[in-house]
């Protein structure tokens, strides 16, 4: 858009040398020219505020004819859009006081076009020829400009939410100069400093981040590629802990300036998860192998060795193979639960079952396998059946009984007892090993927790059995618990509900 001055200027050359009157009309096409090449709308009323003439703008962007509103009061224009208390108000001012107006806003819904927001401007103008006034009427669209606002703030607010309320640590740093300009809550929660500690400091200046020269070097780096990425590097809190850290940086654009924005993403669960389970495979394959070896062994040596044993040792042999069978099977069946749990695939077939049998042929298994040990049954007659998996049951048993006789001494008694409990039943197995220290009572129904204790270092297993336990008697909608004390023994309890109408 020409300025005034150049628009005066432009209209000195159309009129200069030529006729007055010649020179007028040229001039008047000339402004007449400009105002229909004009973006902004422009009306022209009389000082009864009746609309005179308008410019192509007007007529494109309000979807109006010139027969629809010349010689129209401005306010029954269309069906009264226009009928505007401040606007009309402001009109008639422009009128008696020979006042102006500049840059007002309004608000305006138009049938076919919508929604309308628009900058409005007037002003008088006198023609002494027709001894008349005029209005000057600018309207200035400006509904995509504001709907454009709307959406930056929406935008803006939406980033600032989710940058405050992010489960990671976020910075925000000058591209050029390296200086922080904004952190997160949850980065100073995690490193202990104070915002006013760490805004307006360089990277290498808040000793979070390794020693200075690297840290330099690095932003060097993210300044040249525009993105980095540490999969594991240190960081280091306030109180001088390490904490283990991916660290991501981007450069990008904002209002013409460059900034760095750092997600820094605590890892040290994920390590230990890791670790565990680099540690679970471990212990699962050296579980499943030393089973699979005797089996194999005992297998082949039968074959191979047939004539030359006799039938006691084949049988040996045989019973051997068939006892490891019998633990691998175990083992996958406790993996194979927790894999269900961990699914949300455990699915129970609950009926009323005598848990006093249960326990008797549970007890009569693993006495056959390991008889190192007196296991003694103690369930009250009367006892009501309860609405229980048999199968989930079973495991539960044998995993409390086989972990009692892991962790007492040969030829000390295991109970299994019950008693009823309202409408639950509470089933308990009692050893007399070593005891657990009240430290360690919630600690050992977690994965891979074996408690070693002098004496009994050989313990086998990989830790799962108490923790499939617990998944079984919850799923049951039961709970299980633990009385022990060092060198007092231990018992295990656990409930489940009575069946109904028992």
């Amino acid at each position: 858009m020409k300025s005034r001055k150049r628009v005066i200027e432009d209209i000195k050359e159309t009129i200069e040398g030529k006729h007055p009157e010649q020179a007028l009309q040229e001039a008047l096409g000339y402004v007449q020219s400009i105002i229909e090449m004009m973006r902004d709308s422009l009306l022209v009323l009389d000082d009864s505020l009746r609309v005179i003439s308008a410019n192509q703008s007007f007529y494109d962007i309000f979807l109006v004819r010139p027969e629809d509103i010349e010689g129209k009061f401005i306010y029954e224009l269309g069906n009264r859009q226009w009928d505007i208390p401040e606007l009309r108000k402001l009109l008639e001012e422009i009128l008696s006081d020979n006042t102006t107006f500049e840059d007002i806003e309004v608000k305006q819904e138009f049938p076919d076009i919508g929604q309308r927001v628009m900058i409005l401007n007037a002003r008088r103008i006198y023609s002494a020829e027709i001894k008349a006034q005029r209005i000057l009427l600018a309207i200035k669209d400006i509904t995509k400009r504001k709907r454009a606002e709307r959406e930056l703030a929406t935008s803006e607010l939406q980033y600032r939410r989710l940058f405050e309320t992010a489960h990671e640590g976020i910075l925000i740093v000058n591209a050029e100069t390296g200086q922080i300009e904004d952190v997160n809550p949850f980065l100073l929660d995690m490193v202990g400093f104070s915002k006013r500690e760490i805004l307006g400091k360089k990277l290498w200046e808040i000793g979070m981040l390794e020693h200075a020269n690297l840290s330099r070097e690095r932003f060097r780096v993210l300044q040249d590629r525009k993105y980095i990425r540490y999969e594991d590097i240190p960081l280091e809190t306030k109180d001088g802990r390490q904490v283990d850290v991916e660290f991501a940086s981007n450069v990008y654009e904002v209002n013409g300036k460059k900034v760095v924005q750092c997600n820094i993403r605590d890892i040290t669960e994920r390590k230990e998860l890791d670790r565990l389970k680099d540690e679970f495979i471990g212990m699962v394959s050296h579980e499943l192998s030393k089973p699979l070896t005797v089996i194999t062994g005992c297998m082949n040596t039968v074959l191979d060795e047939a004539t030359n044993l006799s039938e006691q040792e084949r049988t040996h042999l045989l019973r051997n193979a068939a006892l490891q069978a019998d633990a691998l099977t175990h083992l996958l069946g406790n993996l194979l639960e927790l894999a269900r749990v961990q699914a949300d695939r455990l699915i129970l077939h609950a009926e009323p079952i005598e848990a006093q049998f249960v326990a008797k042929s549970v007890v009569e298994r693993i006495t056959e396998q390991y008889p190192t040990h007196k296991y003694s049954l103690n369930f009250p007659p009367g006892l009501p059946p309860v609405d229980a998996d048999p199968v989930r049951l079973e495991r539960i048993l044998y995993n409390l009984l086989d972990n009692a006789r892991k962790y007492s001494p040969e030829g000390s008694e295991v109970r299994v007892f019950a008693k009823p409990d309202k409408d639950n039943v509470i089933i308990g197995v009692s050893d007399q090993g070593v005891g657990i220290a009240t430290s360690d009572h919630e600690k050992i129904f977690g994965s891979f927790e074996r408690l070693e204790h002098v004496g009994f270092k050989q313990t086998k297993g990989i830790g799962l059995g108490l923790l499939v336990c617990r998944r079984l008697v919850e799923a049951h909608g039961g709970r299980i618990w633990l009385e022990s004390a060092p060198d007092a023994g231990s018992t295990f309890f656990f409930n489940l509900p009575c069946k109904r109408g028992a």
